[in-house]
């Protein structure tokens, strides 16, 4: 946008230079007259510019510190907001360049007649940056945006899945163990520089980190499987520089970056330092849907993971979204009994309900885990009409697909709550299972 605003001051430059056909001359033929109504425009955009964007970061900054610090970088990487503020500062800049082109011989009434007309439309955009950044402070954008930025990053990954296996076919010894040399957290993966090194030799790279882990100084990224009379002296500096840690991570190419930015304001939210349940709950209806498309769409993701690979791959790299996003539910299910925000609690239960038919074996195993470890946060909840309706519908569904022990502990905690119900209890005895 500036760019564009310093090259318009050219043409117009160019265009005044030439004369004013089209029937300018009378319009700022006072060269002081020209000069002050460019000062003014220069001036008030200016200032405009810095009062409105120092209020607008103070409301980013408190939207930031109710939910994630995160929310300002995402306010600065929206596309709009770069066309704004670009626009006010190219708007003032040029303005600059045609003032300190006035003079007695060159009067550039077109460049002005054009700063005015930019003016009264950066007056009226006004209006729409303050309505767009307030409104992109509310909760439901702001996990909307993360939402989409998550579903694009894992379509972006699903490559470097389809270039690697998941399971390594070598069985015997590492040869070579590969330690970081810096610390910081995954963030790409190069695997075609792997493959080139490992060529015809018969050598097999395991990946021990996914993108989005952090590793510190010294621990092992990687291992280099091969017979023990292979020359791999070449091989490892290859695959040290392939594997790229950097010091933050990009929501663009890292998903789980993204579902811990969703856990992070739910987490955040639901707990007692804010009690609201409202963003609470649409976090959970985020991981949710996140959950449910990649269970339908993502073929990498879970039962076929195999499906999305390379056997003939000398890489090995294990996916860590599917259990990032089960880890996120069990967080929100803790922190709910923190903070006693039962509709929270009740909403992660009915999502594990909801979609346990869906989730591959290995997935039902983990999930039925989380549910029956979370029973023990039960106690601090009162048994609310609908945390008991989620938790009777999840044990019929535990039941219907084999996992009664899970399905017993929880027909077990129903049991213990009521015999609160029409009793005063405190937190300690709620569900003591005395009447």
């Amino acid at each position: 946008m500036i760019a564009g605003f310093l090259l318009l001051a050219l043409i117009m430059l160019y265009l005044d230079a030439g004369g004013t056909p089209l029937g300018w001359e009378g319009l700022f033929s006072d060269p002081q007259a020209t000069r002050d109504f460019l000062g003014v425009v220069a001036g008030g955009i200016i200032t405009v510019t810095t009062m409105t964007f120092s209020l607008l970061l103070l409301a980013v900054q408190q939207g930031a510190a109710a939910l994630t610090s995160l929310v300002l970088d995402q306010f600065l990487r929206r596309k709009v907001n770069q066309f704004y503020f670009g626009f006010f500062v190219g708007l003032a800049l040029y303005s600059l360049i045609m003032l300190a082109s006035v003079s007695p011989s060159h009067q550039p009434a077109l460049g002005v007649a054009v700063a005015g007309a930019l003016t009264a439309a950066a007056l009226y955009m006004l209006i729409f940056l303050i309505y767009s950044s307030i409104n992109q402070m509310r909760p439901v954008v702001i996990l909307k945006s993360i939402h989409d930025h998550t579903l694009l990053a894992r379509h972006n990954q699903l490559d470097l899945l389809r270039r690697t296996r998941r399971t390594p076919k070598w069985r015997g010894k590492c040869s070579v163990r590969i330690a970081a040399d810096s610390s910081g957290f995954m963030a790409r993966l190069d695997t075609a520089a792997i493959a080139e090194a490992v060529a015809d030799s018969g050598a097999e790279v395991v990946i021990l980190v996914s993108v989005g882990d952090h590793v510190s100084f010294g621990d092992s990224i990687a291992e280099i499987r091969a017979a023990p009379e292979q020359d791999l002296s070449a091989l490892e500096p290859v695959v040290r520089k392939a594997v790229d840690v950097e010091e933050q991570r990009d929501i663009d190419a890292d998903p789980a970056f993204g579902i811990e930015q969703i856990v992070t304001i739910g987490w955040t939210t639901i707990s007692s330092a804010k009690s609201n349940p409202d963003p609470g709950l649409l976090t959970i209806w985020s991981l949710r849907d996140l959950l449910a498309r990649w269970l339908e769409e993502d073929r990498a993701f879970g039962m076929e993971a195999e499906a999305v690979a390379d056997p003939t791959s000398p890489v090995v790299y294990t996916d860590n979204l599917a259990i990032e996003v089960m880890k996120g539910f069990e967080s929100l299910v803790v922190v709910a009994s923190e903070s006693m925000q039962h509709q929270c609690a009740a909403e992660c239960y009915r999502t594990f309900a909801s979609l346990f038919h869906r989730l591959p074996p290995d997935f039902q195993r983990r999930a039925a885990d989380i549910v029956r470890r979370s029973l023990a946060g039960l106690g601090d909840h009162i048994p609310t009409s609908d945390l008991t309706a989620s938790l009777a519908t999840l044990g019929e569904v535990l039941t219907v697909h084999g996992q009664t022990k899970c399905a017993k502990a929880v027909a077990g905690a129903l049991r213990q709550l009521e015999f609160s119900i029409g009793n005063l209890h405190s937190r300690s005895t709620r569900a003591d299972g005395k009447s």
